[in-house]
């Protein structure tokens, strides 16, 4: 993302992840892993790929009566899984909902079509710090969806840690905490500690992350990695005393117990995009673009983030949006993160020897 541009988004609400918070199980149309049989380019069957539980049922309703069509959401827990079953060939879907830092991988894959901007109107409605971004200049392939960010979570009954990721990472080892159980996240939060970008490609600022993390996963206080939600209920638990986690996962909590709470460190931390993309042998194009542009609308993507508790890259929601979203400190960082290098989007790796280390220091870790 072009750290200039992202001054216009300064304003916008900063939820969060890449672990799809849990609401209550709704019934949808298809499963996981599961291909459902569908018509093929009859213009009235939308196929979507999607994260679980990231779109608001009722948006899928209303657009269904709306067009006289009928939509399928077919769900994935990962980028990977997304990845291999569309490499695979296994399934023909209309839409997808990839990551900002796979986006690319799938152009070179040739899993997507280039978007007919004609066809979305809607489009202006995205704040200009969203658009144009390094992973897909021009928004030639996709369109901003929901974006997230990593914060340090913490129960006020059991202990108040201060803004920093020292509370982990730093010598004392008074506290019990967890760790997410994503490579990019650990690896980029320590990054951001020692005062480096989360997608640094510098082979000493990659083995000075590894030395630190090396020394926080022998801690005692240390208890592990684990996911959004898995942290999420230890910490209600009060069986830890932090957490690094997804913001938005820390939402359910609050509202369950007020005195479960998220902040985000001063060193900055890890931001992602999930974004809209239409794919290549998509069997009904026209009807993927009209419901993009039904996303892209401003009450609808308000009513998204509503549902989701995921921040909305869509400046002309932002009125619609549910004051609960708008009241939480930690979902509004302040505008100079947004231009001094404290929020990093999480980008593609290139290939070679810095995404090995990548691998090699999560390894590593995990095996300790």
């Amino acid at each position: 993302m072009k750290r200039a541009a992202l001054l216009a988004a300064a304003g916008l609400l900063l939820l969060t992840g890449c672990y799809r918070v849990q609401k209550p199980a709704q019934a949808q149309p298809g499963a996981a892993g599961q291909a459902t049989p569908v018509a093929r380019g009859d213009g009235k069957t939308l196929r979507v790929f999607i994260w679980s539980e990231y779109i608001d049922p009722d948006l899928v309703k209303a657009f269904e009566k709306q067009n006289g069509v009928r939509v399928v959401l077919d769900t994935f827990e990962s980028n990977e899984a997304m990845l291999a079953k569309l490499q695979g060939g296994g399934a023909q879907y209309d839409l997808a909902v990839p990551s900002n830092y796979v986006v690319q991988t799938m152009v070179r894959a040739g899993l997507l079509q280039p978007l007919d901007k004609s066809r979305l109107a809607n489009l202006k409605n995205i704040a200009p710090g969203f658009l144009n971004a390094d992973y897909d200049p021009g928004n030639v392939y996709s369109v901003p969806y929901q974006y997230a960010a990593t914060g340090l979570a913490y129960n006020r009954q059991r202990y108040v840690p201060q803004d920093t990721w020292a509370e982990m990472f730093g010598p004392d080892d008074r506290h019990s905490f967890v760790l997410l159980d994503d490579p990019r996240e650990v690896i980029g939060a320590a990054l951001k500690y020692l005062g480096f970008s989360a997608n640094t490609t510098r082979v000493e600022e990659l083995r000075a992350a590894r030395d630190l993390l090396r020394r926080v996963v022998t801690k005692k206080g240390f208890q592990g990695f684990d996911g959004g939600p898995g942290t999420r209920n230890k910490l209600l638990a009060k069986t830890v005393d932090l957490g690094q986690i997804y913001v938005g996962d820390l939402l359910i909590a609050t509202e369950e117990d007020e005195n479960v709470q998220v902040l985000l460190p001063r060193q900055g931390t890890t931001i992602s995009m999930d974004t809209l993309v239409v794919l290549k042998r998509s069997p009904n194009p026209a009807l993927a673009h009209r419901f993009i542009d039904f996303i892209l609308d401003a009450e609808n993507g308000a009513q998204l983030s509503n549902y989701t508790y995921y921040a909305t890259p869509n400046a002309a929601a932002r009125p619609y949006l549910d004051d609960f979203l708008k009241d939480i400190p930690a979902l509004n960082p302040p505008a100079a993160w947004l231009t001094d290098g404290r929020l990093d989007f999480i980008g593609e790796l290139p290939a070679g020897r810095p995404q090995r280390l990548y691998d090699r220091i999560w390894t590593e870790l995990k095996s300790r």
